[in-house]
């Protein structure tokens, strides 16, 4: 190779050790990507992930993001895109250091502020936590403000309250209790006895 070549194919590839640009395409099926750069569009390039092992995570780019390309040997064609550059287009969610935030494109947003120790999740649809043996809420208060549905059996370990209306609680419908004494304001009900009662003896059978 003549050597004003060489020393030509060498400023080269030094300048495309490390270039600036934006993700022009999106290849979700294979994950790679195409950045535009300056005059230039890459092939179709990988993206870096936090892991790609037995562990994987999956937050592909967007077109229109700023990246990184480090192209080892200053070879585009073998490059890695880094993502992660806030721009003009795209700025930070957020200008508070104690503050972790992931926002999502239909609104919903995930914040941990460290400093107060608040976790916040805001602008979701619908939430699903499956687990094949246990989930455990380790907390002294929980408070729902809608509805609570229980599809299967539901046990409290120390006790129940509610509140209802200007007349206590309400409850609608059948109880039905089996095993044990039930007793109100210290009268097992099903062994009281009335007396006094006129029609049919002195005093009525024990309740059915």
């Amino acid at each position: 190779m003549h050597p004003d070549t060489a020393h030509l194919d060498t400023l080269r590839r030094l300048d495309n050790l490390v270039r600036l640009g934006r993700i022009a395409a999106v290849d979700h099926d294979a994950a790679r990507c195409r950045v535009q750069t300056g005059g230039n569009l890459t092939g179709w390039l990988p993206w870096l992930t936090q892991r790609a092992g037995t562990t994987r995570t999956w937050c592909p780019p967007t077109v229109g993001e700023q990246v990184i390309i480090l192209s080892p040997s200053g070879e585009p064609a073998g490059g890695i895109v880094l993502t992660g550059l806030y721009s003009e287009l795209v700025e930070a969610p957020s200008t508070t250091s104690s503050e972790h935030i992931t926002d999502y494109p239909d609104g919903a947003r995930i914040t941990y502020n460290h400093a107060t120790g608040h976790l916040h999740a805001s602008g979701v649809n619908t939430a699903t936590l499956q687990a094949a043996v246990k989930v455990t809420i380790d907390c002294p208060h929980t408070h729902c403000t809608g509805k609570l549905t229980v599809d299967d059996l539901l046990t409290y370990g120390n006790g129940i309250t509610g509140t209802g209306g200007s007349n206590g609680n309400v409850i609608t419908g059948p109880l039905t209790h089996t095993g044990g004494n039930l007793s109100s304001n210290g009268i097992v009900l099903h062994t009281h006895k009335h007396t006094g009662v006129q029609s049919g003896g002195s005093q009525t059978g024990t309740p059915l």
